[in-house]
């Protein structure tokens, strides 16, 4: 059976692993995914992985979330990542753009550490994109 890894304060390298399995694991069922991305959150001192597809839109949030879930239960003894740790959007979300704008990885798999930027007046503390497209 998965179990979920622990997300800490600082981003661990079972969470980046973690991260990428999902983002191949959501390629391999279709899910559209143009955007995916750990992003740290220093008031809350906590990472989230944000996973952004058109797919939010058309089919609803709830839905994306079940896919999510049902990849998660069919990992059998991987790690895995909460649902309380992932965040679903559309392609339109204000942070989703300003590192599309910022960092374009194009469509494949990327490991890139992306800290202490500022993008159009808004302040990324860090992140480590899989993809931005």
């Amino acid at each position: 059976m998965a179990k979920d890894i622990l997300v800490t304060e600082s981003l661990s390298d079972s969470m980046m692993k973690a991260g990428a399995k999902l983002v191949e694991r959501l390629d391999a069922q279709n899910a559209e995914l143009k955007s995916a991305f750990w992003l740290y959150f220093s008031e809350e001192k906590s990472w989230k992985l944000v996973l952004a597809s058109p797919l939010v839109d058309s089919l609803g949030p709830r839905v994306y979330y079940k896919k999510i879930v049902d990849i998660n239960k069919a990992s059998k003894d991987e790690e895995t990542i909460s649902l309380n740790d992932i965040g679903v959007s559309n392609t339109s979300n204000q942070i989703v753009q300003l590192i599309k704008f910022a960092v374009s990885t194009g469509t494949g798999i990327s490991g890139l550490r992306f800290s202490r930027s500022t993008i159009n007046g808004f302040f990324i503390e860090d992140s480590y994109i899989y993809r931005s497209s």
